[in-house]
């Protein structure tokens, strides 16, 4: 039977494409505060095991992070994301004062500069938090609104609901009604070329790697598309990552943003591994369409993570019970995309949302079992393309025994993980594998063939 059919013209700005590092890439989030401290004396400081709190200090800096790159070299990361470092209010610094200088707190410029240089020459990107969608009120801008009013230059840069401007959500928009977070308007085309400043300046500067967009989804769209263009004509490498908490297929693309963080695999893992909320046929499920709402070079790029400086670790959402967080590591590292550990994960470390999941690194006391487990793991994934860039494919899904599998494959090399969350033993054979293997309850068991 003859048919015929309309395809329509491609054009070159519809064609997908994410930089090629970022396919398969393992990032590790640092909140620079609580990861490592530098040489620096301060009297000022919360004791480095102390209870996070919304308002303590406990002294880390970029030089702690720059003395801590063997460890995560060792590790086998590829690119540190790193919470906001500039001039700022609050110990998170997400009220941001002044986007062209480093707060004093973490260190300079050069600290910057010296901390991506180490980093590159180890294989390490690095790339930075904006936070383009709000400032805090000691931003010069905002300064000026409060001060001049109606007759402020800057009036259009805010959302000033009425005058005079007073330091509360009624007299402007703010996030989340909190005042000490004024919102930026992109929508205007100075508010505009000042980001894009911003962005150039520490790519120019520092040699970063590319930007994480704080509260993307609130961002004018039109803004992006035009960050992007002026980020792409000069670091067509730059990776540009946006937060959003849901679906992210109507903000990627080549007028939009690389790659998002993945909070919809994260609520996933939450579910299975973490809660035991959902079955393995419900699980695998919602995996598929996960993996259905974007193309293939994005779902490669895609910021998978169990947890974040906005969530409680993954190990308190077990219940402190190490064999599912070991089973989700493994998940992770071995799932399509790009794994992120959030700092401490791999060494154990607890914590309820904001402020407990920013607790001080665990140096001191770190959870060998855990570590060496996520070594080896990182180590198949850096052996096998294919648990890089090769294909997804479900392979048991057993709501009764609780047991799980997938394959992932390139070629002839293949990566196969079980996962037993079940109370029984199990004998499986793997006929394409030509193996046998026993998988124990509350474990996970790897067959690999290159």
């Amino acid at each position: 039977m003859e048919g015929s059919y309309e395809i329509l013209q491609i054009n070159d700005t519809d064609i997908v494409s994410v930089p090629e590092w970022t396919e398969g890439c393992i990032y590790y989030q640092i909140f620079p505060e609580r990861f490592a401290k530098g040489s620096e004396e301060r009297n000022d400081l919360a004791a480095w095991d102390s209870a996070p709190t919304r308002d303590n200090y406990m002294g880390g800096t970029l030089s702690g992070i720059t003395d801590k790159i063997p460890y995560l070299s060792d590790l086998g990361v590829g690119c540190i994301y790193l919470n906001p470092i500039f001039l700022a209010d609050f110990n998170h610094k997400y009220a941001t004062t002044d986007y062209f200088q480093i707060d004093p707190l973490f260190g300079t410029e050069e600290d910057l500069i010296s901390l991506v240089d180490i980093a590159h020459r180890n294989g390490i990107k690095i790339i930075l938090d904006g936070v383009f969608n709000h400032v805090g009120i000691h931003f010069a801008p905002f300064e000026d609104l409060v001060r001049n009013g109606e007759d402020s230059q800057y009036r259009e840069w805010f959302y000033p609901k009425r005058f005079p401007i007073e330091n509360t959500p009624e007299c402007y928009e703010c996030v989340g009604d909190y005042p000490y977070m004024p919102r930026l308007n992109g929508a205007k085309s100075d508010v505009r070329k000042y980001v894009r400043d911003v962005l150039l300046y520490w790519l120019d500067h520092a040699h970063i790697d590319g930007w994480r967009f704080d509260v993307a989804d609130e961002l004018d769209r039109h803004a992006v598309t035009w960050w992007r263009e002026e980020v792409k004509k000069k670091y067509p490498d730059a990776v540009l990552l946006c937060e959003t908490w849901g679906d992210a297929s109507n903000m990627l693309g080549p007028d939009g943003f690389d790659c998002a963080m993945n909070y919809l695999f994260r609520d996933t893992m939450i579910d299975y591994f973490a809660h035991g909320s959902i079955t393995e046929s419900i699980f695998s499920n919602r995996l598929m369409n996960m993996l259905m709402r974007y193309p293939d070079q994005m779902n490669m790029a895609m910021y998978n993570c169990l947890g974040s400086h906005d969530t409680a670790r993954f190990l308190t959402e077990c219940g402190n019970e190490k064999w599912k967080l070991k089973q989700a590591m493994a998940f992770q590292m071995l799932f399509l995309g790009s794994p992120a550990i959030y700092y401490g994960d791999e060494l154990g470390m607890t914590g309820e949302n904001d402020p407990g999941c920013r607790g001080g690194m665990i140096w001191e006391h770190p959870d060998q079992n855990l570590l060496t487990w996520e070594k080896e793991l990182v180590q198949v994934r850096k052996e096998h393309e294919a648990v890089r860039k090769g294909s997804y494919e479900p392979l048991i899904t057993d709501d009764q025994t609780h047991l799980f599998a997938f394959k992932r494959s390139l070629g002839s090399d293949y990566v196969i993980a079980v996962f037993n969350l079940g109370e029984t033993s199990h004998h499986l054979d793997f006929t394409e594998a030509e193996e046998s293997v026993d998988v124990q309850p509350h474990s996970v068991k790897i067959i690999t063939k290159s």
